[in-house]
């Protein structure tokens, strides 16, 4: 763990130390603005319109945590998917194309740590950038009250919603870095990874109007069904599992392409 932590250590530093990182950071908090914005709109016009109808028990039934938090959590899983890409494309890639990568396999730690390493420091630059995202409860948090004149945000809701992005993010992260071990192109790893992640997102769209095992075939598959639970506050053991394997799978996949380098 030890060789994993120093090979994180290393790879955030050069995230740091490169435009990636902030503009990564730029762009989550102008897009999130943007969709906080729009939420918060669409929450006004309904509330205008059950004023306008005179009907007080639709606006008691008006929950602000879904009808603006989790709109904004769930656009902000799209740039999750656009995101990890650019983020895990040079991971590997880049330290192949600049013949670096054979030096680091001859540092004295296991394959596994550098890829363990490489694939922390990314989740932890994703991670800082959904830290952008709950200013954005915050902010509504001073604002909106409940029926009860509490708090109108549910916490717990908001909490498992940040759960499944970061579980979103670690798939697409480990996707990502997979792809980025099988070429030297940085760029051929971003393209094929945004490919493959944006696939996952809309596979529902190919299982439209099918019933039976299409229909569940393309359900199963897809990414954003899988965080929908999630976003609702709802921890359910299919979507664990769904995250988590693709996390096992790219992980274990990106250490036999590193071995194998590693012995080529």
């Amino acid at each position: 763990m030890k060789g994993a932590l120093a090979v994180a250590r290393k790879e955030l530093a050069v995230y740091f130390s490169t435009p990636l990182a902030w503009v990564v950071f730029m762009v989550v908090a102008f897009f999130a603005a943007q969709f906080f914005v729009g939420s918060l709109d669409a929450w006004r016009y309904l509330s205008l319109r059950a004023m306008e109808a005179q009907e007080p028990g639709v606006l008691e039934r008006m929950n602000v945590t879904d009808l603006v938090v989790a709109r904004v959590l769930g656009s902000t899983g799209v740039f999750v998917v656009v995101a990890a890409p650019f983020l895990s494309m040079r991971l590997i890639a880049e330290e192949k194309r600049a013949r670096t990568f054979e030096l680091l396999l001859t540092a004295p730690v296991r394959p596994f740590a550098i890829v363990l390493g490489k694939y922390l420091a990314a989740l932890g630059v994703l991670t800082a950038a959904l830290a952008i995202v709950a200013v954005f409860p915050g902010l509504l948090a001073l604002f909106a009250r409940g029926a009860q004149g509490g708090s109108g945000i549910e916490w717990a809701t908001v909490a498992t919603g940040f759960l499944g992005l970061f579980l979103l993010g670690a798939m697409a992260l480990a996707v990502g870095m997979f792809v980025s071990s099988l070429t030297e192109s940085v760029v051929v790893a971003a393209l094929v990874s945004l490919l493959l992640l944006l696939a996952l997102w809309v596979v529902t769209l190919f299982g439209v109007g099918a019933e039976g095992p299409v229909r569940e075939l393309t359900l199963a598959l897809s990414a954003s069904e899988h965080l929908t639970p999630f976003l609702q506050g709802r921890i359910e053991l299919k979507d664990l599992t769904y995250y988590l394997s693709f996390v096992a799978l790219g992980l274990y996949l990106t250490d036999r392409a590193v071995e194998a380098q590693r012995w080529a």
